[in-house]
């Protein structure tokens, strides 16, 4: 019995189309409500739980979610193991002091990681072989987050990354006191710090190309998925190199239409590095010929979109305990989202920028969610979202080359990206 479904017998679940009055039994009604459940919310999770029945088909849709996150735990179990193996061969594979502190930091990065990407490699495969030889092809993608991610904690400055110290934290503690003479070693302590990450984002994308040349080289689709990763890797960064600018030119130069550049940004950096590449990496993998990759993509590309649009309202109307993060970053650094691109073409643009761009306050949000509500933003938002969402769901049952069992478990990933609140 796997864990997901041992929690759902202890906890007695019943299927009901009425009301509970009794306390010790939590009706939930949707799949945000099952996944908060799912997930250990303290005040649900020790609880029995009923579902309502509605016209609305919440309990097929958290059916499908169930699924998917129980497809998910098993694979990610198996990724964890096989990133463990990995980054012992590579902290073991240098004597040089140096380089092996550098990798021991490295190696440290890729745990914690929820190895969502790695488990869409997974289902890609499998939805056209059996085995797991897939394994390799997810680390390799892990490998290459973690990269970016070093990367990234560069240009944002970041002193965390899923709770632990960033890179160049880490190497400012290590070298944290002077013991011989010299000169700025304040200002060289930083500088080197973020260049060793810099030089370690690097080594990792090289890292992740290894893995994969290593363990596929015998594959007959190995050119294909080389070609396909580095297409992928290229998008990931052009979207990274849009979203880097775009605050700057319009904070500093002005922009007519900031939601083109917005929605650009949503399908390079999100859709095509978060779902469409790692799920279509795994089918190709697996043997998908080219005119079913295409229609993958097609049938992926706006469920990325509106997983985006989804972070972006988390990232404001969020419970910052809940959802593990600050919900005044995107404020405070003038991330360019769809939120902050509609309200800048109405009567409140003004009101919004005294905000924006500024370093904010918690008490500060209130009113800057209240312009975004008034000003019908959000609204706009959550109403592309949901016409994305549906436009996703139709699309993937329309993948007639996918049998049902897979299609369930690409709907169930689609709904858990629906449903999540952080």
């Amino acid at each position: 019995m796997s864990e997901v479904d041992k929690i759902i017998k202890e906890n007695d679940y019943v299927i009901s189309n009425r009301e509970y009055n009794n306390d010790e039994v939590v009706v939930l009604k949707n799949g945000e409500e099952f996944l908060r459940w799912f997930l250990g919310d303290k005040n649900l999770y020790n609880k029995k739980i009923g579902f309502i029945l509605d016209e609305d088909g919440e309990v097929k849709k958290i059916e499908v979610m169930y699924s998917f996150l129980k497809y998910y735990l098993k694979v990610k179990d198996e990724f964890v193991l096989k990133m463990d193996d990995y980054n012992d061969l590579f902290v073991k594979g240098y004597n040089n002091r140096f380089l092996q502190e550098a990798l021991e930091q490295f190696t440290s990065s890729n745990k914690g990681g929820k190895f969502l990407r790695a488990c869409l490699i997974a289902l890609g495969y499998q939805s056209f072989k059996n085995d797991n030889d897939y394994l390799a092809l997810g680390i390799a993608l892990e490998l290459f987050q973690t990269s970016i991610l070093i990367h990234d904690d560069i240009i944002d400055k970041a002193d965390k990354r899923r709770g632990l110290d960033t890179i160049p934290i880490k190497y400012q503690k290590i070298y944290s006191d002077q013991i011989k003479g010299g000169n700025d070693f304040e200002v060289k302590r930083k500088d080197t710090s973020n260049s060793m990450a810099l030089c370690l984002g690097d080594l990792g994308f090289y890292l992740a190309l290894q893995v994969i040349v290593k363990n596929y080289r015998n594959n007959e689709n190995l050119d294909r998925v080389l070609e396909y990763y580095n297409d992928v890797a290229i998008k990931t960064c052009e979207g990274e190199m849009v979203d880097v600018i775009l605050p700057f030119y319009e904070e500093f130069y002005g922009e007519e239409d900031v939601e083109s550049h917005v929605m650009e940004i949503y399908k390079l950096k999100t859709a095509w590095y978060s779902v469409v590449g790692p799920y279509v990496l795994g089918a190709i993998l697996g043997g998908c010929d080219e005119e079913k990759t295409h229609r993958l993509e097609d049938a992926l590309i706006n469920l990325g979109v509106a997983f985006q649009i989804k972070d972006d309202l988390i990232g404001i109307y969020g419970d910052e305990k809940h959802i593990g993060k600050s919900v005044t970053s995107d404020v405070s650094e003038f991330k360019q989202t769809i939120l902050y691109a509609y309200v800048i073409n109405t009567e409140y643009k003004d009101e919004l920028l005294k905000y924006y761009g500024k370093n904010v306050k918690i008490s500060d949000m209130e009113k800057v969610k209240e312009i975004f509500d008034k000003s019908g933003a959000h609204d706009y938002a959550e109403k592309m979202m949901d016409e994305l969402f549906n436009e996703s769901f139709k699309a993937i049952l329309d993948l007639d080359f996918l049998d049902l069992e897979k299609k369930k478990l690409l709907l169930g990933f689609a709904e858990y990206l629906r449903a999540r609140s952080k």
